[in-house]
């Protein structure tokens, strides 16, 4: 479980979170819906301390964290559970495929190096990529790069694995095989997963839990049926009414 309790977070005089309540249930598939600028990245980032919170309290499980107390013990331990699929892939460009999955797992986690290699193995074929082991970043395709993201984070074994608008950095035609990997990742895994994206279908046919925020607020949340069909609040049927028409993928 991961529960936010009055979170608040701005950047200089602009308020980006003000005061965020809600919970996570443990195994579940969680997405976070809204327009650009809505403060979603920003609350998704906060669980791992990427961005720290100005005040407010997180707790994942039986661990609960005042942000602004919060040590660089803290933040480690909070860290050492949660897994991180970025926005635009973050992996190194000078290491391969295989190396890039291993690195957390030998650096990170102090896993040895032949256990590592033999777990970053089965995570690539996992995701489909067994054959590109050897490959360098600047060898494969924006999907392919985030695949190998995906796994890197399935690797670590997580409790919660964060992903960050996974698709947006992809050309169209790339983002239905990312998908396709976060929806079996969604059924095979125990971990909970919080994924902040624009791609609805995916959130009606995935999400256990659908939230909706606008201006820094959660505006609404509930179930995908319940939020993405039947939305009570008019600030969330105008997103939806203009979002739906223009980007709907068939996964």
């Amino acid at each position: 479980m991961i529960e936010f309790k009055d979170i608040h977070k701005a950047f200089g005089e602009n308020k980006v979170l003000k005061g965020i309540n809600c919970t996570i249930p443990t195994g579940s598939v969680t997405v976070i819906v809204g327009p650009s600028g809505s403060g979603k990245t920003t609350l998704l980032r906060s669980v791992n301390f990427l961005e720290r919170a100005d005040s407010g309290e997180i707790i994942l499980d039986d661990f609960h964290l005042d942000v602004e107390k919060a040590t660089k013990a803290d933040i480690h331990k909070i860290r050492q559970r949660t897994a991180m699929v970025f926005q635009m892939y973050h992996l190194f460009k000078n290491k391969t495929a295989l190396e890039n999955i291993m690195e957390g797992l030998t650096i990170v986690r102090k896993v040895p190096k032949a256990a590592a290699k033999e777990k970053a193995i089965y995570f690539l074929e996992k995701v489909g990529l067994g054959h590109k082991a050897n490959a360098y970043p600047h060898e494969l395709s924006g999907g392919q790069q985030q695949r190998i993201g995906i796994a890197r984070a399935l690797a670590l074994n997580p409790d919660v694995i964060l992903f960050d608008e996974p698709t947006s950095a992809l050309d169209p035609e790339l983002v239905g095989e990312v998908l396709e990997v976060m929806k079996k990742v969604a059924q095979e895994v125990n971990s909970t997963l919080v994924v902040v994206t624009h791609e609805i279908a995916f959130a009606r046919e995935v999400a256990d839990h659908v939230i909706f925020m606008d201006g820094g607020v959660i505006v609404e949340q509930g179930p995908p049926q319940e939020i993405l069909n039947h939305p009570k609040e008019e600030r969330t049927k105008q997103f939806l009414s203009r979002y739906i028409s223009l980007v709907e993928y068939n996964i």
